[in-house]
């Protein structure tokens, strides 16, 4: 019998029980399923709930130090399965989640990447659908590409030698993937492998999101020169930004250029259900990249790494 992990990160996210339910009713016969449920850092009220309210047999696991991929980390030592399913607590994971995962692997990959569809109405989370699944579009199953721990699937086996690196505050999933292909490990995509991801309702947290990302994805190629994106453009933007970084006048541009996404993403919010679908797409587009621009060029060696509420100036439930 298959023996599968689920872990499952939840911080003051009530969406957690559905996403729980989700996965129990996917379960495919013949695999034994086990589902860890971590609590990183929530208020006492919601751990108490969590404690009272998850299913019987679903196992939960305190990591009270704030960072997913710490939690992630935790969730994975307390699990026994030969295969570790990842997912969030605002997602659903479809039936044949687990199977579709278990086949891709099966076919000789070490790390499963599955998709992720829209579980929220509304013309924002239909354009931030799309801008997700833009550099999906080419991809064949069992293509490989970045990985994202929304809806990923890996062997056991190679999260003990590479554990998530807990300094990340973002793309530590995708420092994961690309570092384990720079040893030798196979991703494959599978689009059956199915979640549906309750996106942000708000324009101005995803471009903060995509100003961290950026910083992120910059701190990455910095330390590991040796990873290959398979964007392939990214390499460009990050050699670019370096050299950007060393004039005068960089943090101001930096800061230029994440005001003005930000700016951008305010006006889009209120005019995007009136604007045609191509047109509002495009925007969107514009925004995400020049959001991310903004963080490749603010990235300064050991600098603390910037948060979503640092740049809206507000605080975020989850950051």
């Amino acid at each position: 019998m298959t023996t599968v992990s689920v872990v499952i990160p939840v911080k003051d996210d009530p969406r957690v029980f559905a996403c729980v339910e989700s996965v129990l009713a996917a379960s495919p016969p013949g695999a034994a399923v086990e589902v860890v449920v971590v609590d990183n850092g929530s208020e006492e009220a919601f751990t108490a709930l969590l404690a009272a309210s998850l299913p019987a047999g679903v196992q939960l696991q305190r990591e009270p130090v704030p960072g997913v991929y710490r939690a992630r980390n935790l969730g994975v030592a307390a699990t026994s399965g030969e295969t570790v399913f990842f997912t969030d607590a605002d997602c659903l994971v479809r039936p044949g989640w687990i199977a579709a995962g278990l086949a891709m692997l099966a076919s000789g990959c070490d790390i499963v990447q599955g998709r992720s569809g829209s579980a929220s109405p509304g013309t924002v989370s239909r354009l931030l659908q799309r801008r997700y699944e833009a550099h999906l579009q080419r991809l064949k199953p069992g293509d490989s590409t970045e990985t994202d721990t929304r809806n990923l699937a890996v062997r056991r086996v190679l999260l003990d030698a590479l554990p998530f690196n807990e300094d990340f505050r973002r793309v530590g999933d995708t420092e994961f993937g690309l570092v384990a292909e720079s040893r030798g490990s196979r991703v494959g995509y599978a689009p059956e492998m199915r979640v549906d991801h309750e996106h942000d309702r708000d324009l101005q947290v995803f471009v903060a999101k995509q100003v961290c990302h950026g910083w992120g994805a910059q701190r990455l190629m910095r330390e590991h020169p040796e990873v290959r994106w398979h964007g392939g453009h990214l390499q460009l933007v990050s050699s670019l930004s370096d050299r950007i970084a060393r004039l005068p006048g960089s943090r101001a541009l930096a800061w230029s250029c994440e005001r003005s996404a930000l700016g951008g993403a305010w006006l889009l919010q209120r005019c995007a259900g009136r604007l045609p679908a191509t047109a509002a797409f495009a925007w969107l587009t514009a925004l995400d990249k020049l959001a991310a621009l903004a963080g490749h060029v603010a990235y300064r060696p050991g600098a603390p790494e910037p948060s979503p509420s640092g740049i809206l100036r507000r605080r975020l439930a989850r950051d």
